[in-house]
């Protein structure tokens, strides 16, 4: 399972907080201002999935499912 989120934000906000992590995720246009990000499992697992929502913590958040892929 992965992490799809979608948030509220300008892109360089979204890569900035997300740091180092940013080369392993999707990140891709819903709307304006609305981001999608797609973080695969094994990057959860490796990253430690608290400390990527930590990371993301203070951009707005509208969706936090899990799918499977």
């Amino acid at each position: 399972m992965g992490l799809q989120l979608i948030i509220k934000a300008e892109r360089n906000k979204i890569e900035k907080a997300l740091g180092s992590l940013t080369s392993e995720c999707e990140i891709f246009p819903i709307a304006e201002g609305l981001f999608g990000i797609s973080i695969s499992e094994r990057s959860l697992l490796s990253a430690g999935e608290a400390d990527v929502l930590q990371k993301l913590e203070p951009l707005t958040r509208f969706d936090r499912r899990r799918w499977l892929w």
